[in-house]
């Protein structure tokens, strides 16, 4: 069996998918992984054959950017990487015809090239599923006259000429389905889970070794671990730290900040002896040894810590981060959900003292991380593709 595999050239939307491709290698599934030069070698380690396709720019949507809003832009951005990268992925695709084509769901060039070979699409949501019950392009607003969209459309319908298919639309982009269907959330976490079908298949966190493991040592001192990342794009906030080291300089644990590139040690003030602060930290690993996460409320973050069981407080910083954190609270995995205007070194406190001394937290991280592991996961995810296919 051969399998093509389309991202969208975003390195968190690239990370969740490569342990599923390499389970798919070690089941003797020959994978032509097509991705920016960038991410070659993450690919390789893998076993798939990288195949260049270009760098994302900006070169359709920049000229509107910062000029409208940016969910008014935000599907000339996906439809302009597709224009970018089909021309590349349709020879490749030509000359290599796999059995089955598996996208990312934002990455239109594998919807495109799956519609013109006639080939079966499997597509990889690495966030909420567009369900009956739910779906997040709902909340959208219309942007009636935007010269984004008007962009947008012409783009879609001269895409609709060439390669056939569904019209690509706002609402095929972010609510359009393949064949067969992988979610990296569990069905419990996704909501409306109950409603889907059995051309969904809900496989949660996909964990697997990435290059730089093995780079972090964890505490032997016996403490308990408390963890802190506030992602890669909204991290520029030294005035968190100085609120935070305040309230944990004289716990009993041990405190990793993981503070992103923008921010200075020397930003952040004095900080307390069991505080250690890293620009970036191998996530999984750090996350396999944490008892508590104070964390934006990413979702692939979030399915990582409940993965490892791992209860959390949460400071989103965008509207999807806040459905998110709130997703988590009502399943009963953290302890507050915070929002960057209400954190205060006295909110912090008590959500961090709630967290640590309320078990429950725990308990049902950990029952959720049960349920993920025995329902989903790469190697199972895999499976569904092969047996998707087979069965076709």
């Amino acid at each position: 069996m051969k399998a093509a595999y389309i991202p969208v050239g975003a390195g968190g939307h690239i990370l969740a998918s490569l342990p599923m491709i390499a389970e798919l290698v070690k089941k003797g599934v020959e994978v032509s992984y097509y991705a920016p030069p960038s991410f070659k070698a993450q690919v390789e380690l893998t076993g798939a054959k990288h195949v260049p396709f270009p760098e994302v720019t900006e070169r359709y949507s920049g000229p509107f950017m910062g000029r409208e809003d940016f969910l008014a832009v935000i599907p000339l951005v996906f439809l302009g990487q597709a224009k970018e990268a089909i021309d590349d992925i349709m020879k490749g695709l030509t000359a290599d015809r796999p059995d089955v084509i598996i996208s990312d769901a934002l990455a239109l060039a594998g919807r495109l090239a799956a519609w013109k070979l006639n080939l079966p699409l499997v597509m990889m949501f690495t966030s909420y599923a567009p369900g009956k019950s739910f779906s997040i392009f709902r909340t959208f607003p219309e942007y009636p006259g935007s010269p984004a969209r008007a962009a947008a459309e012409e783009m879609a319908k001269a895409f609709h000429l060439q390669y056939g298919g569904r019209l690509l639309t706002p609402q095929e982009i972010f609510e359009g389905t393949g064949d067969f269907n992988l979610c990296t959330l569990t069905k419990s976490f996704q909501p409306g889970g109950q409603d889907f079908g059995e051309d969904f298949f809900f496989a949660g966190a996909q964990i697997a070794p990435r290059a730089g493991d093995g780079s972090w040592k964890a505490p032997d001192n016996g403490k308990p671990l408390l963890y802190t990342s506030l992602g890669s794009l909204f991290n520029n906030w030294p005035e968190f730290y100085q609120m935070l080291f305040p309230v944990v300089k004289d716990l009993d644990v041990n405190v990793l900040c993981s503070i992103g590139k923008t921010i200075q040690k020397e930003d952040l003030g004095e900080i307390p002896e069991n505080v250690t602060v890293m620009p970036f930290t191998p996530q999984l690993e750090v996350l396999a040894h944490t008892d508590y996460f104070i964390t934006h409320a990413g979702i692939g973050s979030v399915m990582e810590a409940l993965y490892f069981g791992v209860p959390c407080m949460c400071i989103p910083q965008m509207d999807e981060q806040v459905l998110t954190a709130h997703r988590l609270k009502e399943l009963g995995g953290a302890s507050a959900v915070l929002l960057k205007q209400e954190v205060t070194e006295k909110t912090l406190r008590t959500a961090l003292i709630e967290l640590i001394q309320n078990p429950v937290y725990r308990q049902n991280a950990q029952a959720m991380s049960r349920e993920m592991r025995s329902e989903g996961g790469c190697e199972k995810a895999a499976q569904a593709v092969i047996d998707y296919v087979s069965h076709r």
